[in-house]
């Protein structure tokens, strides 16, 4: 003992551990179930989300902030909607502005938003109670920003109408912060990341903490970030700006943009683990931050560890795969048949195409085995990964049914067919993808790297396993960190008609054929090129290994039939539609999922309504009266000609009984046709359809002015469409573990006429 007393000492120097901030995870707590129970769902614009930000600015007086207020956003870029920002300020000793940032909107009127992003706003407002306690050097500014779900709307507001943002060095969001799985740090945006000094002290902090499970997903932001917004947070505004920004995100496996992202589903403990280290980040930076500005690299993290690789080195990377491309292909064009040798079998390719498409069939239809067998349409939902694994054995009884066939479809001895196929394919790749984004070229010059020395080298084993891990990091791109959250959203989106079910699994299937192709070529240019190998290849194709595959198949099989569809993360959401057509008097009601409507409840005027089938859409007929008063419209037309040109000035006036979720006026006369629009309102051309639109309910008075101009004889076209987040006729639906979202919609139709 007293030799370990000794070299404490030491091993603390060698090993600094931080004690935890006075973050308060209880506190926390009860924000984040004021925002998302008591204040509840929060939509950009809605009175919630203005409530929810007068609480924040509360908290931020009640904690110290020398100034707290609501910035007005009179506009969003897409539809008019106001909105605002929750803003405190604790004045430092120097101008030099930190800023810490949660967005306090949820995504939809169903959706509590407890995880996406009411746990960011708690985070935020309790780490302000935490550091307005203390003297610093840097002006702290807390938001909580609006509009986040609707593309950022807040934070781009911000950075244009901010009077002090060349002072701001450094900004922190936090969006999600639940429980102790895996946080994302995002340090990047479309053309843009973080600099290298700040994300390595993400990871230095949060580690020193003695936390664990940061991570990078490399492959999912090279591809999310390649278009101009992806599925981001609002750090990106400031990225944009040439501001030090990064984003810390909890476990996107959880139910978000779903109204089971609610407080009883949310782990507190994420909230302390987060609150932590933004905190130890602000206490690191107070001082001033190393460099100002953004850089551009590609990140890898390896354990606790990131690597950063300039562009420049991801470019070079790219050469050298294409270097050694070359000097492979220079090496088995040596080793080819001649081009004019009496046995050469011809179509080799495309017969290797086919076994790429019986492959991806095996492995895309394999959860549909399942789906079969109990009778539901997504049986992945709560267990995505061992449906990866099931793929996987499908995929393999799809090679040894191609390696079967490949002895009676003769197929070409020569490797050099295969692999100038796979070697051209995968330039290709390389080629477009550094079109999108340059980051994007690690993935195919990585395989195009790994085929090449397995057609360089000479050892059988070595071949193998260099072709066998080729296709690794091309899959990453699709099969990426944030897959999970991706395909869950797709499959309950997804239309249940037979034509929409060709459509789709037609271009997926040919899709992943084509990905997958240069693989396949890839594999049969090692069989060919190592008559070792070849006679592996035989053994492979007997019956026996056949029989292991099937069994390893149906056991795994056996085991998802045994595991819950869903649960209390994962529910079936129903959409409960119910429209009135005001001019054509009209009533439909619609009950459309992603999933089988099977055992299905309705109980409507006095009867119940049974549904017992594989469909994903009914049309229910109404059997009382359907309440047709909701809405109003009144217009006021004025017209006058000169020349072939008749102007238009309207007013349109829409009552609402209650506060409509959303309202869309259109007005179309044909493509280019419509001279002259002008109104109040902000509105959007799309292909000559002008929509003015209104998000996340505005008030239950408008009014709407509207002038513009036709020529000739055309018409112009309106259509209005104003839709509630209640039903009008009243319904109740029963089936366990499902969610209903219901909408009324009542829509209006004229024509102004020269």
């Amino acid at each position: 003992m007293k030799s370990f007393g000794r070299l404490l000492p030491l091993f603390l120097l060698l090993h600094p551990l931080h004690s935890q901030t006075e973050f308060s995870q209880d506190n926390a707590t009860q924000i984040l179930k004021t925002l998302s129970v008591d204040i509840g769902p929060r939509p950009m614009g809605s009175p919630a989300e203005r409530q929810a930000m007068q609480y924040a600015i509360g908290k931020f007086r009640e904690y110290g902030c020398d100034t707290a207020y609501i910035m007005e956003m009179p506009y969003s870029t897409n539809v008019n909607t106001t909105s605002g920002i929750a803003i405190g300020v604790k004045r430092g000793a120097t101008q030099r502005i930190i800023l810490l940032g949660g967005h306090i909107d949820s995504a939809g009127p169903e959706i509590p938003g407890a995880d996406d992003d009411g746990s960011g706003s708690a985070t935020l407002i309790e780490a302000a109670r935490v550091l307005c306690n203390r003297s610093m050097q840097s002006t702290l500014v807390f938001c909580c920003w609006g509009g986040e779900e609707q593309g950022l709307e807040g934070s781009k507001y911000f950075v244009e109408h901010f009077a002090d943002l060349d002072s701001v060095v450094m900004m922190l969001q936090v969006d999600m912060a639940n429980g102790l799985g895996m946080i994302d740090l995002d340090p990047d945006t479309h053309g843009a990341s973080a600099p290298q000094w700040l994300v390595e002290a993400g990871y230095e902090e949060f580690y020193k903490l003695g936390y664990h499970n940061l991570d990078y997903a490399t492959h999912f932001y090279s591809l999310n970030y390649a278009q101009r917004q992806g599925a981001g947070s609002d750090h990106e505004s400031f990225l944009h700006k040439g501001i030090a920004a990064i984003d810390f995100t909890t476990d996107v496996t959880k139910p978000i943009h779903t109204p089971r992202d609610n407080f009883e589903n949310f782990d507190a403990r994420g909230l302390k683990r987060t609150g932590d280290v933004i905190i130890r980040l602000v206490e690191r930076f107070d001082g001033g931050v190393p460099a100002r500005g953004t850089q551009q690299y590609w990140l890898y993290v390896i354990g606790e560890t990131p690597f950063f690789i300039s562009l420049t080195m991801v470019r070079l990377f790219a050469s050298v795969a294409i270097a050694f491309t070359i000097l492979a292909f220079i090496a088995v064009r040596k080793r080819r048949e001649p081009p004019d040798a009496p046995e050469r079998i011809r179509w080799s390719g495309i017969r290797v195409a086919l076994f790429s498409l019986i492959i991806v069939v095996c492995g895309w239809f394999s959860s549909d085995v399942i789906a079969i067998a109990r009778g539901i349409r997504h049986p992945w939902m709560t267990t995505i990964p061992w449906y990866y694994l099931l793929a996987a054995i499908a995929m393999s009884i799809g090679v040894w049914i191609s390696l079967r066939l490949s002895g009676t479809l003769r197929l070409s001895r020569c490797p050099y067919v295969y692999f100038r196929r796979a070697a051209i394919i995968l330039v290709v790749y390389l080629l477009a993808f550094g079109l999108v984004n340059v980051k994007l070229i690690v993935e195919p010059a990585a395989a195009l790297v790994l085929i090449s020395l397995a057609m360089l080298s000479r050892n059988p084993f070595i071949k193998f396993l260099l072709v066998l891990i080729s296709p690794w990091w091309m899959l990453r791109i699709i099969f990426s960190e944030w897959s999970p959250l991706f395909f869950r959203g797709a499959a309950m989106g997804l239309p249940g008609d037979i034509g929409a079910w060709l459509a789709f699994n037609g271009i997926m299937l040919l899709f992943l054929t084509l990905y997958i192709l240069p693989f396949s070529y890839a594999g049969m240019a090692v069989l060919r090129d190592s008559p070792r190998l070849n006679i592996a290849a035989i053994r492979i194709k007997s019956g026996g290994i056949l029989a292991a595959m099937i069994v390893a198949f149906v056991t795994l099989s056996g085991y998802l039939l045994s595991q819950p569809v869903y649960d209390r993360l994962w529910y079936r959401d129903l959409h409960l539609d119910e429209s009135y057509d005001m001019t054509k008097r009209t009533k439909e009601i619609s009950v459309k999922s992603g999933e089988y409507l099977r055992n299905l409840k309705i109980a409507h005027g006095g009867t119940d309504t049974l549904i017992d089938a594989r469909v994903t859409s009914a049309v229910i007929a109404p059997r009382e009266s359907f309440d047709t008063t909701w809405v109003r419209v009144q217009r006021s037309e004025e017209k006058s000609q000169s020349g072939d040109t008749t102007t238009f000035n309207l007013e349109l006036l829409l009552s609402t009984r209650y506060r409509p979720y959303t309202v869309s006026v259109n007005y179309y006369a044909g493509k280019d046709k419509l001279k002259s629009f002008d109104t109040k309102w902000q509105f959007r051309n799309d292909w000559g359809l002008r929509s003015i639109e209104f998000y996340s309910f505005p008030d239950s008075i408008l009014k709407i002015p509207v002038k513009f101009q036709i020529t000739g004889d055309d018409s112009v076209k309106e259509r209005i469409e104003v839709t509630f987040d209640r039903l009008a006729y009243p319904m109740t639906v029963e089936r366990e573990l499902t969610y209903v979202i219901p909408r009324t919609r009542y829509s209006a139709s004229y024509v102004y006429r020269k």
